[in-house]
């Protein structure tokens, strides 16, 4: 094989080409780059010059008022509530699979939504810090 000017010129745009989309590195920023889900999205900070944070870090729920997210957070804490205290003290499930029966899983479905309560107390806090 002797190389001919048409394959050493094809050679140097392809080389040429690809060294400077190398250099371009990490400040060079396309879609087709990002490899999976990123924690923030360039140009929306997650810190204020304040130090408080901004509400980007509660992505979809971001465009939330304060109000909202407080009236999901007072749902959830009181079907949690219910639901945690209907499985321990008022309609004891323990109890009744000693006795054989099947527990009530709407209890347990109920009582999972503190956790959901909690988090969205958290971002409920930082809305309103940010005046939303």
């Amino acid at each position: 094989y002797t190389e001919s000017a048409q394959d050493a010129k094809l050679f140097e745009t392809v080389f040429s080409t690809y060294t400077a989309e190398y250099l371009k590195g990490p400040m060079y920023e396309t879609p087709e780059k990002m490899i999976g889900r990123r924690p923030f999205n360039p140009g929306e900070p997650l810190w204020g010059e304040d130090k408080k944070l901004t509400s980007n870090v509660l992505g979809p729920l971001k465009r939330v008022s304060s109000n909202e997210l407080a009236f999901l957070t007072m749902i959830c804490l009181a079907i949690g509530a219910w639901g945690e205290a209907q499985f321990l003290w008022f309609d004891p499930q323990f109890a009744a699979i000693d006795r054989g029966e099947y527990f009530n899983p709407i209890y347990i479905i109920a009582a999972s939504l503190l956790p959901v309560s909690f988090w969205a107390h958290i971002a409920c806090y930082i809305q309103k810090a940010n005046g939303k």
